[in-house]
């Protein structure tokens, strides 16, 4: 136990004895140093410079040089040629009955840069070629034909495609190949025996390989042969052999038979220009057999070729 003279006056008996109180608060926010507002004040330089430098160049994007650009402009496709002007297409050379001389000129006028012409006819290609002049070897009479022509240029781009229309004119009858098997129609003129017609069958075998020219005939049951020459579209010549009239018992009588016809009709058959219709006289001249037969029948007739 203290003694009384050890109490001041400082603190009460039973109180409590707290701790001194703390200095003040400084606020920093309110009072920052100039560290730190030299720091601030640059960041905030740095940010206003970069948005005005995007700025900048957002509006002086056309100025920047093409190496700053993102993307690679795409190559555009090239540009066709023009078509091919003045297409013509003309008969080469003069026509005749022999197919090797059917041909026809086929012309335009060049196109600058073009290495090549692909020519067409009725849709289907013919050829490329260098030139312009396209000759046509696979042509015939009476046939109306389209033609097509587009000009290529070293990397194949092609022009539009230039058209025209061209027909073959028909040929004289006299050019026509008589040839083939044809059914003849018979009709009596005159006859010391015979008072009716009728239909017989012949075959007809040219003497050439190609064009018109001679031919030799064979009657179809009747044996009868012959050759007829030509001059033009007319034909004429004679043959012997059985034909239409037996004699008295009944047998085959060996005849001299005279033919003389002219083409009426002709038209391309395949690969040449053949006669279809004829027209004509047939005479069959029969000597005495065992002195009971003598006759000279005169028919007229109309042919029409079989194929």
């Amino acid at each position: 136990m203290r003694s009384p003279s050890t109490f001041g006056r400082g603190t009460p008996i039973g109180a409590t004895e707290l701790p001194p109180a703390p200095p003040p608060a400084v606020d920093v926010a309110l009072k920052p140093s100039r560290v730190r507002l030299l720091g601030f004040g640059l960041l905030g330089a740095i940010a206003a410079s970069g948005v005005a430098v995007a700025i900048a160049l957002l509006f002086a994007g056309p100025d920047i040089p093409a190496e700053a650009n993102a993307s690679t402009p795409q190559p555009t496709a090239p540009d066709r040629f023009m078509a091919v002007g003045e297409l013509r297409v003309e008969r080469d050379g003069k026509w005749t009955g022999d197919p090797d001389t059917w041909t026809v000129s086929v012309t335009w006028l060049p196109v600058e840069g073009a290495s090549g012409y692909v020519v067409s006819r009725d849709g289907r290609r013919l050829g490329k070629i260098e030139g312009t002049e396209f000759l046509d070897e696979a042509v015939a009479p009476e046939n109306r034909y389209r033609y097509e022509v587009v000009a290529v240029g070293s990397d194949r781009a092609p022009s539009r495609p230039s058209r025209t229309h061209f027909r073959t004119e028909a040929l004289p009858d006299a050019f026509a190949r008589v040839q083939g098997r044809w059914v003849l129609a018979l009709k009596v003129q005159s006859s010391s025996i015979f008072d009716s017609g009728g239909r017989i069958l012949v075959t007809f075998t040219p003497n050439c390989e190609r064009g018109p020219c001679p031919v030799g005939w064979a009657f179809e049951e009747a044996a009868n042969t012959g050759t007829a020459r030509n001059d033009g579209g007319r034909y004429d010549g004679s043959g012997v052999g059985g034909f239409l009239t037996l004699d008295c018992h009944g047998g085959t009588v060996s005849s001299t038979v005279t033919m003389e016809f002219r083409i009426r009709k002709a038209h391309t058959v395949r690969d040449a220009w053949r006669a279809t219709e004829i027209s004509g006289t047939l005479t069959e001249s029969v000597p005495s057999s065992s002195t009971c037969l003598s006759a000279r029948n005169v028919w007229t007739f109309t042919g029409t070729a079989q194929g």
